[in-house]
């Protein structure tokens, strides 16, 4: 979580420095499909120990394809 949060933070702030909107708006929408799917239960194996209820443990690919399916409902 803490690289994909780096990762957008630095695309949003691409964005405003380019003034490309779509960049920003997409750094949001990463940010809150990664919230969302962990609120979902699903997460890396390293954070299924933290969680609070029914979690699953994906592997990082995994959890990549999670986040992604996530954004499009978004």
């Amino acid at each position: 979580m803490a690289t994909i949060f780096a990762w957008s933070g630095a695309l949003r702030k691409r964005g405003e420095l380019d003034q490309i909107p779509e960049l920003m708006q997409f750094a949001d929408c990463l940010e809150k499909a990664s919230v969302k799917t962990i609120e979902s239960g699903r997460m890396t194996k390293d954070l299924v120990a933290l969680y609070e209820g029914e979690a699953t443990g994906l592997n990082s690919d995994a959890f990549l394809d999670a986040i992604a399916q996530t954004m499009e409902t978004l």
